[in-house]
């Protein structure tokens, strides 16, 4: 006599295993109300976010819907700001839920008309994060004030957590002369210093160094605006 297992009755062991790997679009989508044990699951999983610039508007508010009682268990978002029809999705998700327990936070391609405040206001009091990335590309520009918050907040970070950090959006970083030291625990830092050759240099390089103390790997892109531009690489 044959005997099939059906997926729902796996273990939760084996459930935990398989629903780490998909991020949490794919999880809602594909286990939500499947019965009352999966639910249950779906309670304790921890999630990561996923959003990619071919996902559209009415994607991201399933997943929104669904984070209303689940944001508490995303440890990662690694999400691109302008989608296949919208734009400003980070702002929309921050300002929608709060992630306390965030661990790992990149953003791609940040609008430069998005609203940044709430953003920046959680991950001010995100005592589990462990790496913040921004990734700008060259012809996408990000407003300067955020610029100045998000280099302030992140570099001055007194969290244990903190470990990496990528800050790829040009910035001369000349108010980082006033600052004594950068986060403590910070062993990874990748920067784009930009600006006029009065303003930036290869000495802007030893302005970085004198306060990563524990910095073990440090990459910096420095990119001189003239007619002609240079671009300095540096490892």
């Amino acid at each position: 006599m044959d005997v099939s297992t059906h997926f729902e009755d796996l273990s939760n062991e084996i459930l935990f295993e398989i629903f780490d790997y998909f991020h949490a679009l794919e999880i809602f989508t594909s286990f939500t109300l499947l019965n009352r044990r999966i639910s249950s699951i779906l309670q304790l999983i921890l999630l990561r976010i996923v959003i990619l610039k071919t996902h559209c508007r009415c994607q991201i508010d399933f997943l929104s819907s669904h984070l209303t009682f689940h944001a508490h268990q995303v440890i990662s978002i690694k999400t691109f700001d302008t989608i296949r029809d919208d734009s400003s999705i980070i702002s929309l998700l921050f300002n929608r839920h709060n992630f306390i327990n965030l661990k790992s936070c990149h953003f791609f391609t940040i609008n430069s008309l998005t609203r940044l405040e709430n953003v920046i206001k959680q991950i001010k009091n995100l005592n589990q994060l462990v790496s913040f990335s921004i990734e700008q590309p060259n012809n996408k520009n990000l407003n300067e004030h955020y610029k100045y918050d998000f280099t302030r907040i992140i570099l001055l970070n007194k969290l244990s957590s903190l470990r990496s950090v990528v800050l790829l959006y040009p910035n001369d970083y000349l108010h980082i002369s006033n600052y004594t030291s950068i986060a403590l625990n910070l062993i990874s830092l990748k920067l784009w210093i930009s600006g006029s050759p009065s303003t930036v240099s290869i000495y802007s390089i030893l302005l970085i160094l004198r306060l990563c103390h524990l910095i073990r790997y440090l990459s910096i892109v420095i990119e001189q605006k003239t007619d002609d531009w240079q671009i300095i690489n540096m490892k």
